[in-house]
């Protein structure tokens, strides 16, 4: 079998195609193409020494607005700009110059008594000439001046709610209440918002696998029409290890009337909790209460049984568990 020779094959395609195209007949089309593309080329060169007129959008930015004011919808957000000039200038402006925003300054607006901030036909004029060239005639400008309109804001303080979840490593847990600096931040909206909010809250931080205390700057999250200042916050959550402790603690009952007697079986129960390492000497069996209400005595008297709780512990304890969870006690009279 005959070996397939590709770079003689590759010639041989060529040579086909380009004695086609070079027969005479193609000849004369192609210098006839030739000069026509370059007489449209000429009178195109040629068109673009008139005068022509075209419009161009420029940007309107507002700029130093404060947070205590929010601007209206209805305000331009672009100028359209008729101009005139030779053609090869405004190729220029349409293809290679982007003309910088026009800018409307808001600072100090507040103060003003009337809600919105001119500008003018004439100041308009100036800040647009200044990106023409001289040779560039400005017809119009529409709209011709502009009236900034915005709507003064209230404002208050409100707290930060720290928005988390977070998976510890086994044997970690989360050590203290999670601390946000600053706790409180400026809210500006219309009172019928304002109304609506008690509180901020941080966009969602996610946490997997933790097992030390952490410090993020976390975003606030946005709500429309209300601005808050500032947009970040630092949370810390101290995340640490923890172990386990058990103690017993007596069954008490708050405001024992002096004419009962109450004995309570077991007159005290275990209460197995979780501590952060940190703090394993600082908690002691004085620190974990558990006083019942005689009102939840009395009313458990028929069956003499009731459900305990701890009535005061530290807030860095963890999954606080009591053993027994029920214990039985008789209520009765003291003899007069």
């Amino acid at each position: 079998m005959a070996r397939l020779d590709i770079p003689l094959l590759i010639k041989s395609v060529f040579r086909k195609v380009r004695n086609f195209f070079f027969r005479q007949q193609w000849e004369e089309i192609l210098i006839f193409l030739s000069f026509l593309l370059l007489s449209s080329g000429f009178w195109y060169l040629e068109s673009l020494q008139d005068e022509y007129e075209i419009e161009v959008a420029i940007p309107v930015k507002y700029k130093n607005v404060s947070r205590d004011i929010v601007l209206s919808d209805n305000n331009p957000q672009t100028l359209l700009v008729k101009i005139r000039d030779k053609g090869t200038v405004l190729i220029n402006y349409m293809w290679f110059n982007s003309f910088s925003p026009v800018e409307i300054d808001m600072k100090d607006v507040i103060t003003e008594k009337t809600q919105h901030v001119f500008a003018g036909e004439k100041t308009l004029e100036s800040i647009i000439s200044r990106q023409l060239i001289s040779s560039t005639s400005l017809l119009n400008i529409d709209p011709p001046s502009i009236q900034a309109g915005y709507t003064a804001l209230m404002h208050r303080d409100m707290p930060v709610s720290a928005c988390v979840d977070i998976r510890t490593e086994p044997g970690f847990q989360l050590s203290d209440a999670i601390r946000i600096n600053p706790a409180r931040v400026h809210v500006y909206a219309r009172n019928a918002i304002l109304d609506t909010l008690s509180a901020i809250e941080t966009e969602l931080i996610e946490l997997k696998r933790a097992s030390k205390t952490v410090t993020l700057a976390v975003r606030l999250k946005q709500i429309p029409n209300v601005q808050v200042e500032p947009e970040k916050v630092e949370v810390t959550i101290p995340v640490e290890e923890f172990t386990e402790r058990r103690f017993q603690v007596p069954v008490g009952c708050k405001n024992l009337p002096a004419t009962y007697n109450l004995r309570v079986f077991p007159s005290s129960v275990e209460v197995i909790c979780n501590v952060p390492m940190s703090r394993y000497k600082d908690l002691e069996s004085d620190d974990l209460k558990i006083q019942i209400p005689f009102q939840e005595f009395d009313s458990n008297r028929a069956s003499g049984e009731l459900d305990v709780r701890l009535t005061r512990h530290p807030a860095w304890i963890a999954n606080p568990q009591i053993n027994p969870g029920t214990v039985e006690f008789i209520l009765e009279h003291k003899n007069p």
